[in-house]
């Protein structure tokens, strides 16, 4: 993720991922990078947080929409079938965080 410039912006985009088995995180950034591959999007993103079916994506705030096309993209992970769907964006992660806390707790719980 390249560094920070004077007056960028941050998108944190909170994501889940519907599947027949478990994904890890690992297995899921290869997803989204080979399907980042040749877009703006790049090598300008990080998974900030992933949980089990639960993740979010961390992008400057130009390549908001390019980063819910490259994750709506995403059908399959490690060859498994899966989908992902954007749940919503915010300007700090502390907002996604709270809002989606519930579902992180659960995530970590499940004894999967």
């Amino acid at each position: 993720m390249p560094k920070r410039r004077p007056g960028e912006r941050w998108r944190y985009i909170a994501f889940s991922i519907a599947s027949g088995c478990e994904v890890t995180r690992g297995d899921f950034l290869n997803a989204v990078m080979m399907s980042a591959h040749g877009t703006p999007l790049d090598g300008s993103f990080r998974i900030t947080v992933f949980e089990r079916n639960f993740g979010i994506l961390k992008v400057p705030h130009t390549l908001k929409d390019d980063a819910i096309r490259v994750l709506k993209s995403v059908d399959h992970v490690k060859g498994i079938a899966c989908t992902v769907d954007t749940l919503r964006t915010s300007g700090t992660i502390k907002t996604l965080k709270q809002k989606y806390s519930v579902r992180m707790e659960n995530a970590k719980e499940d004894p999967r």
